[in-house]
This record gives C-alpha cells, structure tokens and sequence, in this order.
C-alpha cells in the first residue's frame, strides 16, 4: 500500500453527516408532524397520544439566492437548494411560506454545512481504491428543497452557508477558514457536519462564537463532552470513553477475553484520546482482570504516512512483547487498516476488539480477512458495522421508513457508499424536534439545549438502535449489538439482539 500524507487519514473512513426535513398539516408542532408523516425519526404521534393529519404540500417555489462560503478552488456556482426557483411564494397544508416566501416577521435562517473536494483521489493514492467518500452536499441539498418546499424550519426559508475543505490543505487552516466563514462572513443558526480536517478545531472555534454544531461524527472523549455540551450534539455517536468501556465488558460478557494475558491499544495522539484510553480503557481492563501492557500513540491523526509508519512499527512491539488482545483509539479505520496488514505479513495474529469507530465494515475492505477472522466486537451504526444488504435485520423500520423519503426526493443511499439518508432523516429530527421549544429559532443556545433534553428516548432513529438525549452530554446512541466476522461473506455481522449501553 502506497503512502501519502493527507487530510483525510480519519475522514476518508468516517461518516459524512448533513441536513434536514420537514411536513404536514394540523395544529400538532412542526416536528412531531414531521416525525409521524414523512419517515423522520421524531417523537411518535403514538408516543404523543395523537393522530397525524397529513395536509396537502401546495406550492413548491424554491427561489432565493444561495450562501457560499468556500476556501479558495471551490466552485462558484452551487447546485444548492434555493437556486432554482424565482422567489414565488407558495403555503403548505399548515399554512406556511415555502422556499420562496420569507416575510419582516420571519426572515430566511441560515444553516452552515461542510463537505471535502479532493478526498476519493487521496484514498486511491493511499490504496484504499476500493473505497469512496460518499458526497453529503447532494444529500444536504434535497433536504433542504423538501424541507423548504414545505414551510422552512418554523416557517423560515432555509438559505445554506457552505465551505469546502480541499485534501492536501492545511488541518488547522482550513478548519479556521471554516469556522470564520460561519461565524463571521455569515451568522448562521447552527451547523450540520460533513467531512473535514480531522484537525478538530472546528468545534471549539464554533463554541466561541455560540454556535451549535449538529452531528459531526467526530466523537470525542465523556469530559469532551461535558465540556461542549451546548455545542456537541451527536445523533449516531457514543462517546469514545463509554465506548471502550463497553467493549471490553461486552468482550469480557462473551467470554472473548478468555485466554488473553497481555493487552495493547493503538491510539491517535490529542487529550480527547488520552482520556478515553485513561478513564475509560485502563479501568474497564481492570474491572475484568487485565491491565493496559502496551500503548503506541501515533504522531498524527490526519498524516496517512505517519499513521501508517506508528500502526506498523506497533506490529513488531505487540509482537515482540507477547500481546494477545488489540484494541484500538483511532478512529476510521487507517491505522487498524494497516496494523492488521503489518501483522500478516509478520505472521501475527491476536485477538482484535473491534466497535464501530473502527469502521467495521471499511476493515473488511481493507484488511487481510486472516485477521479479522477470530475478531468479535460491539457496533451500534448499522451503515459502518455491516455492509448493506448482507445483514438485513441491521435495517430498522423507522431506517426503512426513512430511505423510503430518500427515494422520494430522488435519493438513493446504496449508491452513496455511506448511510447518509438515515443520517440526514436523525439529524433532522433533532432539529425539528428540539425548536419545538424554540419556535421563533433565535440564537439561545440553553434554549436549543433545552429542547434537545426534552426528546429523551422519544426519538425512534433511524441510523442507529436507540437513541437517548441527557442533560449534560449529548452523544445519545442508547444500544448495540454484538459483532462477529463472518469468513462466509467475508464481512461482519450481527449477533444477538439489541442491547441498552450501560451508563453512569
């Protein structure tokens, strides 16, 4: 495998997340008619004790000009939402301005997204050519018309603010440029992640400024969190301390740990993997018997080489020092991709605890299957843990529901390389859900807060088992199932059934 420095040594692997949707017609709010009639995973109108009332989807103008804000090379002109109309005014079911409308009292709102130009040809630099970034901005944008085309968000036109990240660019550059776009050329409401740096800026800049930022799939560690927790919100994620956790005492609970004596992690260098590996890994290990024998930090987390030259030196060192159980704090899938690869050609072969920020389903792509053939683990993202149509009981009915909208606004998942739409149908539902509180969506962020809190579990998703909002962190995936690599289609899938995540 060839070895090139990029920006998207993480990104390449992660999820790209995005945007929006909305509908319907009686008194019930915004988002919980949206919820029951359009596939989102709102709060039900069983769940609510109503009935929804579908309402007529009137006039579907899509005028108004299109936010840009983009690094230098981007496109000028963007196929966005909002391009293709010339500002007739129409009203739904409910009675509200479409895309084209916008009044004094209700001004168009606007919302910040970010996707990567550059990407698909750095992976095949990198050998990982059977692999393909999936494009979020597509996605984001036909959320946007079908959400635009039915009311706005609380009856405001939706105008997006876009930056494109350029592989090769400067990390922490580029993740400035990102956030000066959304903060300074633009004050947008909040914004909804895609794929960036991997430099991790991007959060703390916005956080300066009082600006959300909704599903960026980046993770982070339980007082990362804490810490951010008007401001990280994370549909589809579980937070890297709590994550480590339940791996170990999952493996420990199917009896995988047995016969193990020496346990080494690989880690990303940064605080955010230090804690997880400390406070989460170290006492988990613990709790079961084990300790933390061996620990290589790589130098980077976004230099494909530098990763790829600490994952293979880590081979030799495990090796060499008898370790038989590896773990990993990398996420994406690159320096598990290529300790794997070191390791079969040292003939070295221990046990892997792999979960789903290792992307699953990009390891089976990418590492040698000699490997991962004795691997067991715990995965709560469907999209990233198995490959789709091999495991059809990872496709939940709110998921089903969900691509079945896609398909309506001319999308279609399976093409994308990534679980995109059921992405967009979680994100959106949060958002509809939590301005239920928030009706004029103004710029309090404790109110934004509050109503997210004030989902708790009613939200059924769409990307993932369960999901449950807490007061204080926001990575609210609430369940797992257990995973196995199955030498038969030379994939991982599910076992068992879906199980709650223990937490404090």
């Amino acid at each position: 495998m060839r070895r090139r420095s990029t920006t998207v040594a993480r990104a390449a692997v992660a999820l790209a997340l995005g945007a929006v949707l909305a509908g319907c017609g009686t008194t019930v709010p915004m988002s919980r008619q949206v919820a029951a009639g359009s596939g989102l995973g709102g709060p039900s109108a069983a769940a609510d004790g109503l009935t929804a009332t579908t309402g007529g989807t009137g006039a579907s103008g899509s005028g108004g000009a299109v936010s840009t804000g983009a690094v230098s090379g981007s496109s000028g002109a963007v196929p966005a939402a909002g391009s293709s109309g010339g500002g007739a005014t129409g009203t739904t079911g409910a009675g509200l301005p479409t895309a084209g409308g916008g009044t004094a009292a209700q001004p168009p709102i606007e919302i910040g997204t970010y996707y990567l130009n550059g990407g698909n040809a750095a992976l095949a630099s990198a050998g990982f050519g059977g692999l393909v970034i999936p494009d979020s901005k597509p996605v984001f944008d036909a959320f946007v018309r079908y959400l635009n085309a039915h009311g706005g968000l609380a009856g405001r036109r939706i105008e997006p603010v876009y930056y494109e990240y350029n592989e090769g660019g400067d990390p922490h550059g580029q993740d400035a440029a990102a956030c000066s776009t959304f903060t300074q050329d633009h004050h947008v409401f909040l914004v909804l992640g895609g794929i960036n740096s991997g430099a991790g800026d991007l959060l703390p800049c916005l956080a300066q400024h009082n600006v959300p930022l909704v599903s960026a799939a980046t993770g982070g560690d339980q007082q990362f969190f804490a810490r951010y927790h008007r401001y990280a919100y994370e549909p589809g994620q579980l937070n890297f301390t709590a994550g480590l956790e339940l791996l170990v005492a999952d493996l420990q609970s199917q009896g995988y740990l047995a016969g193990v004596h020496k346990v080494g992690v690989v880690q990303y260098p940064g605080t955010i993997y230090d804690n997880a590996v400390n406070q989460g890994l170290v006492p988990a290990l613990s709790r079961v018997g084990l300790k933390l024998d061996d620990r290589v930090t790589t130098s980077s987390n976004t230099d494909n080489g530098a990763i790829a030259t600490a994952s293979t030196s880590a081979v030799l060192k495990f090796k060499t020092d008898g370790i038989d159980l590896v773990l990993f704090m990398t996420p994406g899938g690159a320096a598990e991709t290529y300790f794997m690869q070191g390791a079969n050609q040292q003939g070295y072969s221990p046990k892997y605890g792999i979960w789903s920020a290792d992307s699953p389903t990009i390891l089976a792509t990418t590492a040698p299957h000699a490997q991962l053939a004795k691997a067991k683990g715990v995965g709560y993202l469907p999209g990233l843990d198995v490959a789709t149509g091999q495991d059809p009981t990872a496709t939940t009915p709110q998921a089903k529901k969900c691509l079945a909208l896609g398909k309506s606004m001319g999308l279609d998942e399976s093409g994308l390389g990534n679980p995109l739409i059921r992405t967009m149908c979680d994100v959106m539902a949060v958002l509809l859900g939590a301005i239920d509180g928030n009706p004029a969506v103004t710029r309090d962020t404790a109110l934004f807060e509050k109503g997210v809190d004030a989902l708790g579990a009613s939200i059924a998703p769409a990307s993932t088992f369960a999901m449950r909002w807490t007061p204080g962190h926001h990575d609210a995936v609430d369940g797992f199932r257990r995973l196995t690599f199955d030498q038969g289609c030379g994939c991982f899938a599910y076992t068992g059934s879906t199980r709650r995540i223990p937490r404090p």
